[in-house]
């Protein structure tokens, strides 16, 4: 075994409260343009699975669901979709339980230690979550869904953090909250602790090195003890 030299965050109901915002924003931009979308459907094709705007429109398609006759503009509802997500986040956007604790304890070990978020995401949102909320002097990089050719649970997302951050991948340890980010950590050859919440507790956690019910469970002491507890450096990439 490895001995841990990166812990990597995802941020939507991992860190954040922003899934559920994000879920309101596409549930009411649909229903804007006469779709009906329920939070239990959000949570399956976003949150689950991991698909993106246009896998969800075609599984709308096949369904029968979208409007009669009429074009949909991909681009419009992407900029309708962030600005009400930036409206609906104006005094309801928070931290998780234990989010705070836990990112001041590992940055207090750097270099030791390094953190990157990893998030399918699109960069503004992710930036403006960051900035309210305090986020992005913690990380030593962050990826978004803009920095990578795939998403989760494609593992591109994590191997890319693990680059960026000089680290090898069995030296990273993925904090995730759902499924899809589960599988994309394993496939990357990282350990793996999941964190589920509302919108994920029926998801497929089988593939976790531990499952935690908050961040509040955690800490260095025992998100370290999945590698070895040696003190050798070899987790990172000359």
């Amino acid at each position: 075994m490895t001995a841990i030299r990166a812990v990597l965050f995802d941020l939507d109901g991992l860190l954040t409260n922003t899934e559920e915002i994000h879920s309101a924003a596409w549930r009411r931009t649909l229903a804007e343009e006469g779709i009906s979308l329920t939070e239990e459907e959000y949570a399956e094709l976003w949150i689950r699975r991991g698909w993106g705007l246009d896998e969800v429109l075609e599984h709308l398609r096949k369904q029968g669901r979208l409007p009669e006759g009429r074009a949909l503009d991909r681009e419009a509802l992407l900029k309708r979709k962030d600005d009400l997500f930036r409206e609906l986040a104006e005094g309801r956007l928070r931290l998780l339980p234990g989010a705070r604790e836990l990112l001041e304890e590992l940055a207090a070990r750097k270099p030791e230690v390094k953190l990157g978020l990893v998030t399918s995401a699109r960069r503004d949102a992710v930036e403006f979550v960051l900035r309210r909320l305090d986020l992005g002097r913690y990380f030593d990089a962050v990826i978004t869904q803009e920095d990578t050719a795939h998403t989760k649970p494609h593992p591109e997302p994590f191997l890319r953090a693990a680059r960026a951050l000089g680290v090898r991948p069995e030296a990273c340890v993925v904090l995730e909250d759902a499924e899809k980010g589960v599988v994309a950590a394993r496939r990357a050859g990282m350990k793996v602790i999941a964190v589920p919440n509302g919108f994920t507790r029926g998801n497929d956690f089988t593939a976790a090195d531990l499952v935690v019910s908050s961040l509040r469970e955690l800490s260095w002491e025992r998100i370290r003890a999945l590698g070895a507890p040696d003190e050798s450096k070899k987790g990172d990439i000359a």
